[in-house]
């Protein structure tokens, strides 16, 4: 058999495959050739806030607040602010309110309306 024959993909034994694949994905985290460091160019650690902290105060901030007819909707509201506003988590509460919730953020006085309209436009507000 020839060599180029046994280049091709009908031919290649599967070790031959696995190897040519072997570490290749995510193809966003790269396999690391140092131990000490990892693959990641930021320690985990550094990806998570300390339990029980608040973003840093910015000087023009406004709290939003809406109530919502149960914590469930609250929840999902604030998850559409920190994917779309991007609103920082932590600078949110939900208080319970009789059988329904209030959604508390602290955001930029800047930013104020245009997130407010977004929680009002979305289902659930009452």
């Amino acid at each position: 058999m020839s060599q180029s024959t046994d280049k091709h993909p009908a031919t290649t034994s599967d070790a031959n495959v696995e190897a040519g694949v072997e570490q290749t994905f995510p193809a966003s985290d790269p396999v690391s050739s140092t131990t000490s460091q990892g693959s990641r160019a930021v320690p985990p650690e550094e990806m998570m806030h300390p339990a029980g902290s608040k973003p840093a105060a910015q000087g023009d901030s406004v709290t939003i607040s809406l109530p919502f007819p149960d914590q469930e909707t609250a929840k999902l509201a604030l998850e559409t602010l920190v994917r779309e506003g991007p609103v920082d988590r932590r600078s949110a509460e939900i208080v319970a309110e009789g059988s329904g919730a209030c959604l508390h953020v602290v955001v930029p006085k800047a930013d104020a309306e245009r997130l407010k309209a977004k929680l009002e436009s979305g289902p659930g507000t009452r």
